[in-house]
């Protein structure tokens, strides 16, 4: 599994929002951004929507556009269902797997 991999994306973006619920602190998002996590931003706007649109993340407004979705982040959070995904799912145990190995490559991991 790759650095850049949909799910290695995804559950880097609901750890980094589930550890700022846990402490009680306002995530930052330029600290889940495409150029934190290396990706291009059209990648990134796909990946944040479908959290969005899944329900696995809150204060995202994503806006269908024909040239493309455009996400506009305003108070992100993780939701339970983003929680439950993020522990439960076998992709997401994948991912897991794989920042474990490469933590160093991720910044805020």
């Amino acid at each position: 599994m790759a650095r850049d991999d949909m799910h290695v994306i995804m559950y880097t973006i609901l750890k980094y929002l589930y550890e700022c619920l846990k402490a009680g602190a306002d995530p930052d998002p330029l600290k889940f951004s495409a150029d934190a996590l290396g990706i291009n931003e059209r990648y990134w706007t796909a990946i944040v929507a479908d959290l969005a649109n899944r329900g696995y993340i809150r204060g995202v407004m994503v806006f269908h556009k024909p040239i493309g979705d455009v996400v506009q982040v305003v108070n992100p959070s993780v939701t339970i269902e983003g929680v439950e995904f993020m522990m439960e799912n076998s992709m997401m145990q994948k991912a897991l797997d794989f920042v474990k190995e490469a933590k160093s490559a991720i910044p805020f991991v």
